[in-house]
C-alpha cells in the first residue's frame, strides 16, 4: 500500500498531471525494485507491475481540494497510462475564483500477469486548476 500526498496548493496546467510531494505510509513492497508499485516523490506518475504469475487487483483512492484562478468548470480524473478511467471524473464548477471545494473519485485496475501499468490523476479540464491537500491512496488487493 502507498499513501501519498500534496499538502501546498499547486497549480496543475491543462492536460497535466497532479504532483505529489510527500510519502506518508509505504509497505515495504513499494520501494524496492522487485516490488508492485513506484513513485518518486516530486512526480504524478505511479508504476504498478504485476510480476506474478496471476492476474492481480489494485484499488486507487483519490481526494483532494480543488478550485480556479478564474470562475468556470474544473474537472480532473485518474488516469491508466495517460488515458482517463471512466467513472472517476470529478468536476467542481467555480463560482468565486479560489473557493476550494473537495473532490474525490475511486476505482479498481485489472493487472494482468506480466504487465505494467502508469497511474496518475490529471487536469481535463479547459484551464488551469488549482489542488491543494492531494491524497492519493493506492492498494494491492489481490
Amino acid at each position: 500500500m502507498l499513501n501519498v500526498i500534496a499538502k501546498a496548493a499547486q497549480t496543475v496546467a491543462v492536460n497535466q498531471n497532479v504532483i505529489f510531494t510527500n510519502t506518508r505510509v509505504k509497505s515495504r513492497r513499494c520501494a524496492c525494485t522487485s516490488g508492485w508499485l513506484n513513485h518518486d516523490d516530486g512526480s504524478g506518475l505511479f508504476e504498478v507491475t504485476n510480476r506474478g504469475n496471476l492476474p492481480m487487483a489494485v484499488e486507487v483512492e483519490f481526494n483532494a481540494n480543488v478550485s480556479a484562478a478564474a470562475a468556470g468548470a474544473t474537472a480532473l480524473t485518474i488516469e491508466l497510462n495517460g488515458e482517463a478511467i471512466g467513472g472517476t471524473e470529478m468536476d467542481y464548477t467555480v463560482a468565486t475564483a479560489e473557493v476550494y471545494q473537495n473532490v474525490k473519485a475511486s476505482t479498481l485496475i485489472a493487472v494482468p500477469s506480466g504487465s505494467s501499468f502508469t497511474v496518475s490523476v490529471g487536469n481535463i479540464s479547459a484551464t488551469s486548476v488549482l489542488v491543494k491537500d492531494a491524497n492519493i491512496i493506492i492498494k494491492k488487493l489481490a
